[in-house]
């Protein structure tokens, strides 16, 4: 997202979340990002809602399925948990084993750039 910075709109999102099912990082600030998961419609629904908060530049970049035993990693409840900047993001997608894809969808790794 191109930024979330709309306290109106964050609360939205974070609503969507929990009605949807799903859970996962958030990023506020310039460059928004979320890091989320949730069963395959559970994502549906909340891609849905979120484009529907009509965000200038929302952009679904990946999509990877999981174990169902793998669901919860990202938080350990249903809904977004805000952290404060992209190094913290990144730290916890290392921790669970997504810091390399990450960067990829992110175009962060400079082989994703030649």
């Amino acid at each position: 997202m191109h930024h979330i910075s709309n306290p109106a709109k964050f609360r939205r999102l974070k609503r969507h979340a929990i009605h949807a099912n799903v859970s996962g990082l958030v990023k506020t600030g310039k460059p928004g990002v979320l890091v989320f998961e949730g069963s395959k419609e559970s994502i549906s629904i909340f891609l849905e809602n979120a484009r529907g908060l009509r965000y200038l530049q929302f952009q679904h970049v990946d999509t990877q399925p999981v174990e169902n035993h793998a669901q919860g990693r990202l938080a350990s409840k249903v809904g977004l948990r805000e952290v404060t900047d992209m190094r913290s993001l990144v730290g916890a997608l290392d921790a669970i084993g997504l810091k390399a894809w990450f960067r990829k969808q992110m175009a962060m790794d400079k082989s994703s750039q030649a």
